[in-house]
Formats: C-alpha cells, sequence, structure tokens
C-alpha cells in the first residue's frame, strides 16, 4: 500500500512533459496571490527559518533569486515556474531574508549558523537549468520536511498537507507547460521532472512514510 501511494505521489509531482500539452491552461499573466493560501505561508516561512537557521550567505540567496538580472519581473524565473504559487512563497522567502536586518548589539551579526559552501554559487549559477534547480531543491526540501516534523502534523494532517502539494504541484505542470509553448526563454530548457522543488516535497512526504 505504502508503496501505491509513493507512485501515486511520484506521478502527480513528476508529470512527464509530454503529457502537459493535455492539462488545461493556465493564465501566465496578472499577480500571483499565494499570501493568504495556508500550505503557501507554511512553506514561506519553513523556507526562511531554514535560512536562517543554516547562516546561508548572501552570495548564495543572490544566485537564486536572479540578481543579476536586468528586468525585475525575469529575476524569479532562474530558479522558479513563475505564477506557481508555491514557487513564489519560496522566492519571496529568499528575499526577506536577503534584505534582513542586522541584530542589534551584535557587532553586524544578522543570521545563525555556520553558512553553506560558497561553491554553490557555482552550480545555483549554472547555464544548465537542471543543476541550477536540483541544486537549489537540495538546500530547500530539507527545511519544508523540518517543519512538518517541528510543527507535529497529526496524520490526518500530513494527507492533506500531501494532497495540497500534489495540487499545487499539477499547477505548476500547467504553468511550466505554457510558458514553454509561448517561447518563454528562460524555460526552453526545463526538460526534466520535478521543476518545482516546493511541490516536490510532496515525493518526500511519501518516501518518509507520512
Amino acid at each position: 500500500m505504502k508503496t501505491a501511494i509513493i507512485t501515486l505521489l511520484a506521478l502527480g509531482v513528476c508529470l512527464p512533459l509530454q503529457a502537459q500539452d493535455k492539462l488545461k491552461p493556465v493564465s501566465t499573466s496578472g499577480n500571483v496571490e499565494w499570501q493568504k493560501e495556508e500550505m503557501c505561508q507554511f512553506v514561506f516561512f519553513a523556507v526562511l527559518e531554514g535560512l536562517y537557521r543554516d547562516g546561508v550567505q548572501n552570495e548564495i540567496v543572490d544566485a537564486i533569486i536572479g540578481e543579476k538580472i536586468a528586468k525585475k519581473g525575469d529575476k524569479v524565473k532562474t530558479h522558479f515556474v513563475f505564477r506557481c504559487k508555491l514557487c513564489h512563497a519560496t522566492y519571496e522567502a529568499f528575499r526577506t531574508y536577503r534584505n534582513r536586518p542586522a541584530f542589534m548589539q551584535t557587532k553586524g551579526s544578522s543570521t545563525f549558523g555556520k553558512g553553506a559552501d560558497l561553491a554553490l554559487v557555482t552550480k545555483l549559477s549554472s547555464n544548465d537549468a537542471r543543476t541550477r534547480i536540483y541544486t537549489m531543491g537540495a538546500m530547500i526540501r530539507p527545511w519544508i520536511m523540518h517543519r512538518i516534523k517541528e510543527t507535529r502534523k497529526t496524520p490526518e494532517e500530513k494527507t492533506a498537507m500531501k494532497k495540497n502539494f500534489i495540487k499545487y504541484a499539477q499547477e505548476g505542470s500547467e504553468l511550466l507547460s505554457n510558458h514553454k509553448r509561448a517561447k518563454d526563454g528562460f524555460y526552453l530548457d526545463w526538460s526534466f521532472y520535478g521543476s518545482c522543488q516546493a511541490c516536490e516535497a510532496a515525493k518526500d512526504l511519501g518516501q518518509a512514510g507520512f
């Protein structure tokens, strides 16, 4: 039974790009209203907490939030699916952390932890989309799992979370398909599964036996 659930989660989250064309098109313009959705808030705080706890350096954050991209609206596209709500929640957590103030009376300290390996900057800045996205995902997915365990979700709550992650993943897949059909240059080489790493947490939940 557990194997069947894991398989279902994997299929729901990692839809093959060939199948995405059959999904109902969704809007790729306008505002992204994620702020009032409980799951998006959960991911936002999970990522923000993880950044603080690990003391991730600004150089790494800048690579993820597209600091070198000139057009403001395109910055999110280096590592995230534009208009995917969980993607935007994750992206805004990185932006919020990047703009954090220094703690008072601490000689400029602004975070905790020892920091991450700065070699990540090279991978996060790679021209290869898979390298960029999977490197970022290896950072954020443990943070999401940590918050799930820390908040001691009931079995019913975990089941609901898995369903919600799958729903967001399907919406993200539709959006990615639309971006590719529209020939958005940021997404033309996103030809791999699990593009939204926040959504991929659903697979982590299944593998953890939740």
